[in-house]
């Protein structure tokens, strides 16, 4: 989708009208991704939610993932409304908010549906006004976003003031993993990068594995990362998965959910960010230009 430069300045200037968000409230904000499928980006981020819902903050995980999502799937429920629901149908947001039922809440979002690609500008700033309004009430938001490095996952990179990328130990996922990386530092996306190395066999791999990818980093991208947290392999994710159930809630003393209740206590460790200086724009074109693989900026 091309925009024309008439309606950039129209949504620019539209989002320093004074019902732009300038809330002083500070939240920590996540933007989870991943270079390819498959590797366990939607089971990190309902685990995540759920291990800092269970720490006392008050967390929103938006499935950030609006052409192929799958939170609500992974939570067992079926959602009557999604936010395509808040862009086509006049719900609001409160309609669309769901509990978990793990002490954390989530918006979610619709599989293989179209019509978000033709979302009209005003009405897009509008939505994601209020969804930064929405989550003002929260101490934590994460997103859950796509897999690689399309326009719509990269502008929800651009949003969020920290980054979690999820790769597993497969050439594939590295170098995919690296190429986001590499996305996220050149054009200035994130200054935040960490990692998670998903569906690790040992401790020893999965630090060699980080080892190489923070020295290419740093030789290439003059960029460090870091290295969040490593989940062991194990069929306790299958089986969660089968489940429709969080692996913290079904297998809480495992060794994965020990690591996962880590991972959300370095998350808590994270500066917060007042709302007032969340990238809204780049929200707005994430949206916005879902499912085009020819964008031009």
């Amino acid at each position: 989708m091309i925009v024309p430069e008439n309606q950039a300045d129209g949504l620019r200037k539209q989002m320093n009208k004074p019902n732009a968000i300038h809330s002083k409230k500070a939240l920590r904000c996540m933007a989870i991704a991943s270079g390819k499928g498959g590797v366990g980006k939607t089971f990190v981020s309902v685990n995540v939610a759920c291990a800092l819902a269970a720490l006392g903050n008050k967390v929103l995980l938006v499935d950030a993932d609006l052409g192929l999502a799958n939170v609500d799937i992974l939570l067992g429920i079926n959602p009557e409304f999604t936010l395509q629901d808040v862009i086509f149908n006049n719900k609001n947001l409160t309609e669309v908010v769901y509990s978990s039922g793990y002490g954390f809440d989530f918006i979610a979002a619709s599989s293989g549906e179209k019509d978000m690609v033709n979302i009209g500008n005003l009405r897009l700033d509008s939505v994601v006004q209020e969804l930064l309004s929405f989550a003002s009430n929260y101490d934590i938001l994460l997103f859950d976003c796509g897999a690689g490095i399309n326009h719509s996952v990269t502008s929800f990179i651009a949003a969020a003031p920290h980054t979690l990328i999820v790769m597993t130990m497969e050439p594939t996922s590295i170098m995919d993993a690296y190429a986001l990386m590499k996305v996220t530092k050149q054009d200035k996306l994130s200054d935040n990068i960490s990692l998670i190395l998903n569906m690790v066999r040992s401790d020893e791999q999965g630090q060699k594995v980080f080892n190489n990818i923070t020295k290419i980093a740093e030789n290439y991208l003059f960029s460090s990362v870091n290295l969040l947290g490593m989940l062991p392999y194990t069929a306790g994710v299958h089986r969660a998965t089968i489940n429709r159930k969080p692996l913290v809630i079904l297998d809480p003393d495992s060794e994965i959910a020990n690591r996962i209740k880590t991972v959300a206590l370095k998350i808590m460790g994270q500066q917060a960010t007042p709302i007032s200086a969340f990238n809204t724009e780049a929200l707005v074109k994430g949206i916005m230009n879902i499912g085009d693989p020819n964008v031009l900026e």
